[in-house]
């Protein structure tokens, strides 16, 4: 009777289980599609790797399948970001490779997703035949609030609860780091910006990732260029490397990419070849506020890549109290 009792509670539990697991709700993506989803997908397909892939990893969400980059030299798949924060290989994981931006639909469509999740920019005109495979909602990549993508992911895949809870310590972080690095961060500007070696351009990166997220969230004001030149939600573009006068800020940042091969050196080597005399050019540089970051680390819109952002900024903040 006992064993007939704990099979008849196992399968009821079962059933209740696979019931929440068929749940739907609507939804409305970034492109104004209104979407019925499952309340928790279990196989979730991502076609932008570092926009939506690195916020499922942050997660722990089930993904099935990935878009990819392609590492030089060793010309093998490669998961940008996710490698990177969270030490995962492409080959050391049973994900379907999407290609680049998510275009091969034979493998999405071979990967047999509940749910699909790619961008406004690359998805937006397949969206019909991605939602013939699955249900699919679309994000922005870029966003004046880098947060509104990934609180909406995390409800798309059942884990908002996650999310909240992460955000509401990401507050206090900033609070708190705002507090503490007051005369250094009060009513000070910055500017993102990389070298185009090569090519006698400098890009702006004005929302670019969790990196410009935490600036504008620490109360780092954008400088006169960027005011003069871009609206507060534009992304930022190529300007003349002749500009570099103009780029000026209280504080600089710039990154080099793993997916490159390059170091924190290939920064320096870079401006070095579209603007000599940079170096003259920026007080930032003069008064020890250039940083250089990993941008794959710094882009990632995870809380781990915070941390990341808000260390490396600490820590020049630190060296520079004590001269």
């Amino acid at each position: 009777m006992k064993i007939a009792k704990i099979l008849v509670g196992c399968s009821l539990l079962t059933l209740a289980c696979n019931t929440i697991a068929q749940e739907t709700m609507q939804v409305t993506d970034h492109a104004g599609n209104k979407v019925d989803i499952l309340k928790k997908p279990q196989r979730i397909a991502s076609l932008h790797v570092m926009s939506a892939t690195s916020i499922l990893l942050d997660l722990q969400a089930p993904v099935v399948g990935t878009s990819t980059y392609i590492k030089m030299p060793d010309n093998r798949p490669y998961i940008r970001g996710g490698e990177e924060v969270f030490g995962i290989k492409f080959a050391d994981t049973n994900y379907f490779n999407y290609g680049h931006k998510g275009s091969d639909l034979e493998q999405i469509k071979a990967s047999k997703p509940d749910l699909i999740i790619g961008t406004v920019k690359y998805q937006k005109k397949v969206f019909d035949k991605l939602s013939a495979i699955a249900p699919t909602v679309l994000i922005k990549r870029y966003s004046a609030n880098i947060f509104d993508a990934y609180r909406d992911v995390s409800h798309w895949v059942g884990e908002g609860d996650i999310f909240e809870a992460r955000y509401a310590q990401y507050q206090q972080k900033i609070a708190d780091f705002k507090v503490k690095y007051k005369d250094e961060l009060a009513d000070k500007t910055f500017i993102y910006a990389v070298p185009r070696k090569g090519k006698a351009e400098i890009k702006i990166r004005q929302n670019s990732g969790i990196i410009t997220q935490v600036l504008f969230d620490l109360g780092l004001e954008r400088s006169a260029f960027l005011k003069e030149t871009f609206h507060r939600e534009d992304a930022g573009d190529e300007v003349s490397s002749e500009m570099i006068k103009s780029l000026d800020a209280d504080w600089f940042f710039s990154t080099y990419t793993t997916e490159s091969g390059q170091t924190p050196a290939s920064i320096d080597e870079g401006f070095d070849d579209v603007a000599p005399g940079w170096k003259n050019a920026l007080s930032a540089y003069q008064n020890n506020q250039f940083i250089r970051l990993n941008r794959e680390k710094a882009y990632s819109p995870t809380f781990v890549s915070v941390d990341y952002v808000l260390d490396a900024l600490e820590q020049r903040l630190l060296k520079n109290r004590e001269k």
